[in-house]
């Protein structure tokens, strides 16, 4: 499987790397924090090895505990993947402290704390990255597919489980 991701502009490793990562969250969701947890453990050497693609695709789904994690993907530079990634690993672990503030107090963290502004770009990711979602049927947050298999909440992804669905990819 080589061909090009949809949507992959928060893309972490080689564009013709023989196993795709993909994954919908939201910043909001803590199942979200707790995989990309585990995707940044699990991983590291693969990217390194050129042998997986990490892409991130966040779901502005209209649900209300995920509108926080909505409003801050509109602030997030997609120009600049790695310190987006570095963002999203410092948010998610740091939801608690901030998932519960309004839109004001939002927009206040993420323009003083990250030095961000509204991308206006944005708006048309999230309108494509919601396309692409309803038409593979995701319906929550997180879901992950390693190349074409698919692992949708409440379906916990483990680490030994990506581990292991890596290495069966890479055995095809």
């Amino acid at each position: 499987m080589t061909n090009q991701i949809a949507n992959s502009q928060l893309s972490f490793g080689k564009k013709d790397a023989p196993v795709k990562v993909e994954v919908f969250l939201n910043l909001t969701c803590p199942y979200c924090a707790t995989f990309f947890g585990i995707a940044e453990d699990v991983l590291q050497n693969y990217l390194e090895n050129g042998q997986v693609e990490f892409i991130v695709k966040h779901y502005d789904k209209p649900r209300e505990m995920l509108l926080n994690g909505t409003l801050i993907n509109l602030f997030l530079d997609y120009s600049n993947p790695l310190r987006v990634k570095n963002i999203l690993k410092e948010l998610f672990a740091t939801q608690g402290e901030w998932d519960q503030l309004n839109n004001q107090e939002i927009k206040k963290l993420i323009a003083e704390k990250y030095q961000l502004k509204e991308e206006p770009e944005n708006t048309e990711i999230s309108l494509k990255v919601t396309a692409e979602a309803i038409a593979r049927d995701v319906k929550m947050v997180p879901t992950v597919f390693v190349n074409e298999k698919e692992y949708q909440f409440p379906t916990e992804l483990t680490a030994g489980e990506l581990k292991a669905s890596i290495e069966e990819e890479l055995a095809k």
